[in-house]
């Protein structure tokens, strides 16, 4: 299936004092008007490391990443892998010529689409989110210590309200700051898009977002251009006015089947809860894994560990009283 991908990205500062983030979308402007049907890639990172390292290292990580990719022939997978280790030696090179940007890095999240689907890596816990109607799903893992956390939640290992109250929830277990990237998550087998499909990347944050809203942002702008979802994803962020706002660009990409190349009877399929594809989470130490969807417990669990206690003394408090009025009516 060939796709027609529509691209745009809008960003607000926050309450920041400078903007950190950065956005990459190839090929752009007269680029995209003479190539024929490549395929399209679009990259977003959150810079950390003080106002100076943070801007830095997210722009020079984006740059470094096109420019990597689009120089390569190699398979998609391969390309993405390189790219993104290219961005993290760039990251160390600049830091190393300017002693000011020590400890500067980001997290980065590129994504390729051509006629074979969606393919993707990312380091760190900006956010690359499938819209079909009506479902929004995560595509690739979150490496903070929150995910982490809230994983161990489900495994039963830690409690909610100790997750919840880690003043860490917000460190980043893996990154691109020019050290060895400790956690790498890459989709080298092509993930099948769908006609009407949209691809938010976003920096974290859109957290603000909660819940559904962002869903429900989508769904309410599905026919708007690419321009218009980004400025409505944007502008729902600002309105919340929260006093800690963060930096936050959201990417939108507009997924739509090549009418010429669909037959005259062929109808939009939507896939309404689509099979997630695995992604490979490439660790050095540790070979390859598979990073899990979250998928929470059911409610009578969440209750039973929550007040197991006082529903273990309710339940001798009531075997007492039977044992009590057993005895006086037999007595």
């Amino acid at each position: 299936m060939t796709w027609r991908v529509a691209g745009a990205a809008r960003a607000t500062i926050g309450t920041r004092a400078n903007q950190e983030d950065a956005f990459e979308i190839w090929p752009s402007g007269a680029e995209a008007a003479t190539r024929r049907g490549e395929g399209l890639l679009a990259v977003v990172a959150d810079g950390m490391g003080g106002h100076a390292g943070g801007e830095v290292a997210g722009k020079l990580a984006c740059k470094t990443f096109v420019s990597t990719f689009t120089s390569l022939d190699d398979d998609v997978g391969e390309r993405l892998h390189v790219a993104i280790e290219a961005s993290n030696s760039a990251i160390a090179a600049q830091a190393s010529k300017n002693t000011s940007l020590k400890g500067m890095g980001c997290t980065l999240v590129g994504a390729w689409i051509d006629e074979a689907g969606l393919q993707w890596v990312s380091v760190g816990d900006s956010l690359l989110l499938l819209f079909r109607a009506p479902e929004v799903l995560r595509l690739n893992a979150d490496h903070s210590l929150g995910a982490f956390l809230d994983e161990q939640v489900r495994n039963h290992k830690i409690s909610p309200a100790e997750a919840e109250k880690n003043p860490y929830r917000n460190a980043l277990r893996s990154a691109l700051t020019g050290k060895a990237i400790e956690i790498l998550d890459l989709q080298a087998d092509p993930y099948p898009l769908a006609d009407g499909d949209w691809l938010i990347l976003a920096s974290d944050g859109i957290a603000a977002l909660e819940g559904d809203e962002i869903g429900d942002i989508v769904y309410a702008n599905r026919e708007a251009t690419a321009e218009g979802m980004a400025d409505r994803l944007i502008a729902a962020v600002v309105a919340k006015r929260d006093p800690d706002q963060d930096n936050t660009t959201v990417l939108a990409l507009k997924i739509a089947a090549d009418a010429s190349t669909a037959a005259v009877d062929e109808a939009p399929t939507r896939v309404l809860k689509p099979a997630i594809t695995p992604v490979a989470a490439f660790a050095p130490d540790e070979g390859v894994a598979t990073t899990q969807r979250i998928v929470q417990p059911p409610a009578y669990e969440a209750i039973w560990r929550r007040h197991r206690g006082a529903i273990f003394g309710i339940g001798m408090v009531l075997m007492f009283l039977i044992g009590w009025l057993l005895r006086a009516l037999l007595g």
